[in-house]
């Protein structure tokens, strides 16, 4: 999942610092274990989608740690109400409405 987070509207940006290049890849791993609360019996091609993770020029997806997703199966307000008994007090999972009226999730580890 981590090399998802390499790609913003088809640009590629490719960390120039091994500290972003680690924090993407824990995030990953976070990622997916916060994913296996919701995906039991789901295929495995239906998990969470990132929408926007790292982005040198905008300053909240600069680090790697944080990113806008989505899931390829289930709503957002269902994985929010599944996911955020799950997140520890270091992390924040935020419920957030789009442009078109639909949901999506920030999550941001620190």
């Amino acid at each position: 999942m981590w090399k998802h987070a390499l790609l913003y509207n088809n640009e590629l940006n490719l960390p120039t610092d091994q500290a972003v290049e680690a924090h993407i890849i824990k995030t990953a791993q976070r990622l997916e274990e916060l994913n296996s609360w919701l995906s039991n019996d789901n295929e495995p091609w239906e998990c969470f989608v990132p929408i926007a993770w790292y982005v040198p020029h905008i300053n909240h997806l600069s680090q790697g740690i944080s990113l806008f997703f989505k899931h390829a199966t289930h709503n957002a307000e269902d994985i929010y109400d599944t996911l955020k008994e799950h997140t520890q007090e270091h992390e924040t999972l935020t419920l957030l409405p789009t442009y078109t009226g639909t949901k999506q999730l920030f999550f941001s580890r620190c």
